[in-house]
């Protein structure tokens, strides 16, 4: 593996590690956790590595959509869209559609069996930086992201 691409793996995963424990504890994610994780995954980035500049160029696009929804509608949060914005640079395009992919599908269960056994309504939002770390963790065991 690249030394690049292993910088910007361990730069992510720590940001979603620790964010995970702040998420589920206080739901809130420091901002300096969000630019400290930025900076390691900017630095995989100049190191040699796998990923084409235009597949993390790419994989910023679904990052900004969430931040404008966020931003504009509060439908999802900021330190959990700018984590998308950030794994996108980290892992391009199709490395974060299959992070986001298993993430998500890994936040459903959860979230249904939340809403059916009236823990939380429709309206009460749930950490997601604890499925972020699975949907790492399923992507770089099944060799889908570098």
């Amino acid at each position: 593996m690249p030394i690049g691409d292993l910088i910007g793996l361990i730069s992510l995963g720590t940001l979603i590690g620790i964010g995970a424990s702040s998420d589920l504890r206080s739901r809130r994610i420091p901002v300096a956790l969000l630019v400290t994780g930025a900076a390691g995954v900017l630095v995989g980035a100049v190191l040699p590595h796998t990923e084409t500049l235009r597949g993390r160029l790419f994989g910023l696009i679904p990052g900004l959509l969430l931040l404008a929804v966020g931003l504009l509608w509060h439908m999802i949060g900021t330190g959990d869209s700018a984590l998308v914005l950030i794994a996108g640079f980290g892992l391009g395009f199709r490395g974060l559609c299959f992070f986001l992919m298993v993430s998500l599908l890994c936040l459903l269960p959860v979230s249904l069996a939340l809403i059916a056994f009236r823990r939380i309504g429709r309206k009460d939002t749930v950490p997601f930086y604890p499925f972020a770390a699975a949907g790492l963790a399923v992507s770089l065991l099944l060799g889908v992201v570098p």
